[in-house]
This record gives structure tokens, sequence and C-alpha cells, in this order.
């Protein structure tokens, strides 16, 4: 007898999207696979990963938000991928002003000394060969990495350049210290600190040896560098610090195992160092507890909340085949007895948002907005829906009407309008990139007839430009193709001189003042392309949309203002909507 098989193929929601690509995690490799969007309905795709796995399914959700910052949908059940995985840039910001960006880029990372700074060589005699020649500092960098502590301890004894190694860096921005520090010795750690190792440093990723001490489970590492000053609190480059890194989070195992030597996702590709998992596992989470600074309370007159009674009760279904239990869910803290609290509630599985009235607050951990971000926005959609603001002259501080917008009722009512429905002004192009762009283009051009010296440095930049294309010609080893090294060697040399030219002017007031419009205008350039990226997706918006919600208040005065709900009725007419207000204080 045949046994019919059916193939089943995993299923997998839709972490976010486009009008052009949609995002998933891959049910084999756990990796965002980015797919081309065709239509909302469900369909098959294969992994982009070296799983010999079948397709996979792939489903649209109905709960989602619209992201405007970044121009994109959002599943709002898988929301945490979205925030780890996004590879966008660049946010397109609400306001305009943030346009005017002024020029504070991260440092360039030019550190003063180089392992490349050192000259010192060593010679290795070869029996019936030549014999091989190499730098000093590099036998001392591997023996470093390698923890042969007598012949490191021995090269800063005998070296010329014994300060290069301690302090400068490879082209990573790595010091021998934090080299040292991902490996398992701790004696290594101990000798360049006695040697002046600083103990902070960071390389280009801004990680410090504590940062990858915990990375890589090496605990007395960790105990030793924290007891000669380093800075637990230090972030790198992704905002991670020493604690984060420390944590068994799928991030973590993926770079381990990506330097390591392997190909996450490839399962035929095995790093070269296989780590030693449950030690080291072990190791992370006494090196998180220590950092962390968790201690457990076991002390006997510790004193826990005792619940007030009056606060909890007890309903009884009329069938009298169940009881639902009402008691406290959050407590709101309120800095004065006049604020007010109101909660944006859009059923599960979206999240409950709460806001407090008045302009002068940001978001914390009891109020998820913030009071002047969305007292701004209330006024601009007071404009679009048009309606007028009631205005005190002494409340509003200059601004008609801003006493009104920042109610709380009104923040969570363009809450609910940046996340679920698009505005006119999301349809249509923003001509005011272009006007930007061109205020700052004409600016550029009056320096440059200003300043000779912003003509040369433009030269300058041309010139290397040209040099660097005919060094990609000359120096591409081709088979058949002639290759002349003096030509190279000279195109070299000659793009070398240029880098300290422009390197030279590039630190003078009136070329710093080009750069920074520069940057200005890369910026605008960026979000132009997502705001036509925005107008996009407003047209591709799924049909289920969110428009009816609720928002709970708790006001002072046990009852509506006025101006609130002629907001939302305002609000409602114009966008069909069906947004509810109910004063809910006992």
């Amino acid at each position: 007898m045949e046994m019919s098989s059916v193939q089943t193929f995993p299923s997998v929601d839709v972490i976010r999207w486009t009008d052009t690509d949609f995002w998933v995690r891959c049910p084999y490799c756990e990796e965002i696979h980015r797919h081309g969007f065709v239509s909302y309905e469900s369909g098959l795709r294969e992994g982009h990963c070296g799983f010999q796995r079948p397709s996979y399914r792939y489903n649209f959700p109905v709960a989602y938000e619209i992201d405007k910052v970044n121009a994109q949908f959002i599943n709002i059940c898988t929301i945490q991928d979205s925030e780890e995985d996004s590879d966008d840039t660049v946010s397109l910001s609400n306001e305009f002003s943030n346009m005017a960006l002024s020029h504070s880029s991260k440092e360039s990372h030019e550190y003063e000394t180089s392992f490349d700074d050192s000259m010192e060589m060593i010679t290795f005699p070869i029996k019936d060969d030549e014999p091989f020649k190499t730098r000093r500092i590099d036998c001392a960098i591997s023996n470093c990495v390698n923890g042969d502590v007598h012949r490191v301890k021995l090269y800063l004894k005998t070296s010329s350049e014994a300060s290069i190694f301690l302090r400068g860096r490879d082209r990573s921005g790595d010091t021998s210290l934090i080299m040292a520090a991902r490996e398992k010795n701790a004696d290594m750690i101990s000798l360049l600190l006695e040697h002046g190792a600083e103990v902070n440093a960071t390389n280009r990723n801004g990680r410090s040896a504590l940062m990858e001490a915990s990375l890589w489970g090496r605990l007395e590492n960790t105990k030793l560098l924290l007891s000669q000053g380093a800075d637990r609190y230090l972030c790198d480059d992704k905002n991670r610090g020493a604690f984060d890194l420390a944590q068994p989070t799928r991030k973590n195992r993926k770079e381990r195992h990506t330097k390591a030597g392997g190909i996450w996702g490839d399962p035929s590709a095995e790093p070269v160092y296989k780590e030693d998992v449950l030690n080291r596992d072990a190791d992370r989470r006494e090196i998180a507890r220590i950092l962390g600074g968790t201690r457990p309370n076991n002390r006997i007159d510790s004193q826990l909340p005792v619940p007030d009674a009056a606060h909890h009760s007890f309903w009884r279904s009329s069938d009298g085949r169940s009881i639902i239990h009402c008691g406290p869910v959050r407590e709101y803290p309120i800095p004065q007895s006049y604020k007010i609290i109101a909660l944006l509630e859009r059923g599960s599985p979206f999240p409950v948002i709460s806001a407090m009235s008045g302009w002068g607050h940001r978001e914390n951990f009891s109020i998820s907005v913030s009071g002047k971000d969305w007292t701004e926005r209330v006024l601009k959609i007071a404009a679009i829906v048009g309606h007028t603001l009631s205005t005190d002259p002494r409340k509003d501080q200059r601004i008609p009407g801003q006493f009104q917008a920042s109610h709380a009722e009104k923040q969570l009512i363009a809450y609910f309008l940046d996340r679920h429905v698009f505005l006119p002004e999301d349809h249509i192009l923003d001509t005011r990139f272009d006007e930007e762009i061109a205020r700052l283009d004409f600016e550029i051009e009056e320096r440059a007839d200003q300043y000779p010296i912003v003509t040369q440095f433009y030269q300058l930049q041309r010139e290397k430009r040209e040099l660097d294309l005919e060094l990609s010609h000359k120096d591409d080893r081709l088979p058949g193709d002639e290759y002349n090294e003096n030509i190279v060697e000279q195109l070299k040399s000659r793009i070398a001189t240029l880098d300290k030219q422009i390197a030279s002017l590039d630190k003078r007031f009136e070329v710093k003042a080009i750069r920074a419009r520069e940057t200005q205008i890369e910026a605008c350039e960026r979000r132009k392309k997502l705001h036509g990226r925005l107008n996009r997706i407003s047209n591709i918006a799924p049909k289920d949309t969110l428009s009816r919600t609720t928002i709970l208040i708790s006001a002072p005065t046990y009852r509506i203002c006025e101006d609130c709900l002629a907001f939302k009725d305002c609000v409602n007419r114009f966008l069909n909507l069906s947004i509810e207000l109910h004063e809910c204080t006992k």
C-alpha cells in the first residue's frame, strides 16, 4: 500500500515591508531575508542561506503600523525583529527644521600611532635559502595573541618601539590590549597594563578591551580590566556596552561565529576557532552579573509593598460560571495634581500607549510619548483638518493654541494618525527638500568665489579622483595585460602627496564650512528619497486599516475638555475615522 506524502512548508510572518521589498526571519538560519514585494497574497520563497530546505510560506500581518520615519510598514507582533535588523541608515524626520544639521560627524578615527609606523626589522636565517626579514613588531603582536608572555616581556625590555606596540593600532584600530583581551590569558593583560597600555582605548568600531573580553567570555580578563579602571559604561558604535555583549543573544552568537571563521547560515562552513560553548556561556553569565551589579537581596528586614485591598474587586458573571478579578494595572506618577493622563487602547496585540498633558516632558518608563514632539504634531494636524485651537495668551507662551495642543488626548490622537493614517502631506512630494538643497548649493558657490582656497581644495579632489581611476587601470594585473611597476609606484606617490595636501586644507575653516554644507545636502537628499518612498507606500496600504480606537482619560475635573472633543470630531470627519474619548476617573 503506497503512502502519499504531502509536503508542508514552514510559515513565517513578514516583519516589515515597503513598496518594493519585504523582510522575514528565515526559519532555518534565523537571519533576516529580503524578498521582492508583489502583492499581499501569501506565497512561497526560498531562503538565501546554505540550508538545503524547502521553501517557506510568508504571510502579511493584520496588525501593523506605519513607520513614517523610515517609510515602511511594520508588523506589530515582530517589532523587536524590525528594530534589531533594520538596515535603514537615515530617518525621515517629521520636522523639516531637522534638515539644518550641524556638521558634527563622528571622529574619523585618525590615530596618532599605528603599527605601520614601526621600522625595526628582524631577520630569520633559513637553511639553504635566503634569510627571511620581517618587522619585529609583527612577531610581538603574534606572540601577544598567542599568549607567549615570556617573549612579549623580552620584546618590551629590548625594543626601541615598545611604545608603538603598547599604544599603536592596526588598521582596524585594535591595540595589543584589545587583541589580548579576546584570548584566554590574563597574564598577558596584566603585563600590557603594567607597561602602560591604555585600558579604555577603543578601536574603529568603538570596542574596548573590556567589551571584547565580555563578548568572548574571558572572565579573568574582565575582572583584571575592571580592577585596573576599565570603564564598564563605554558603548560601541552600535550603542552596545560590555554588559550587552555578554548577553546570550543571536546577534552576539552570530558575531562570534563569523569572526571565528564560520559563515552564519551555512552549516558546511565551520569556524576555525571552536568555542567551548558550555564554559564560555557560564563565564559570560558571570561577567553579566559583575557588570550588571545584580545582587540578591536576602535581608530579613527587606520590606515588600503591602497590596491595598481597596484597589481590588471581583465581578461575577451573570451565569455564575466565571469570576473576573479587577485590580491595579499600572501607576502613573504625575509632577502636578492638575496633569491629565490618557491611554490609547487599540486592542490586542497593540501595546497600550500613554500620554501626559504638557509639552515640557520627554517619554519615560511610564509615559510613552514625548509631550514636546507630539504637541508640535497636534498643531500641524489641527491646521490640516481645519480645527482652530482655543488660545490663551497667558498659557500659550507665544505659540497660539500650544496649551490646548499639549492635552494628552490630542497627543494620542496625533500618535494614532501617525501610526495608522496617511495624511495629505504623505501622498505628495515635498518641494522643501529641493529648495533646501538649492539654498545650500548657492552658499557653497558663494564661498567658493569668496575664498580661493575652496577652489584649490576642489581642484585637488578632482586630480585625486582622476589619479585613483588611472591607478585602478594600471594596477590591474589581468593575464596578458602590460604591467609597469614604475608607473604604478609613481601614481601611488602622487596620490599620497595629494592626500596630504587635501588633509591639510581640510583643517581650514573655509573648507570646513563647505564640508558642513555638503553633509547637509547629502542628508537632505537621503530624506528626499525616503519621503518619495513614503509617497509610494501610501498608495499600497493594506485594505484592512485600523480606523477605530478608544482613548481613556483621567482628568482632575472628571470631564473631557470641550476643545479636545471638538478636535476629535474634526479629525473623525476629515479622515473618516471613529476615535472615541472616555473619562474613566473613579
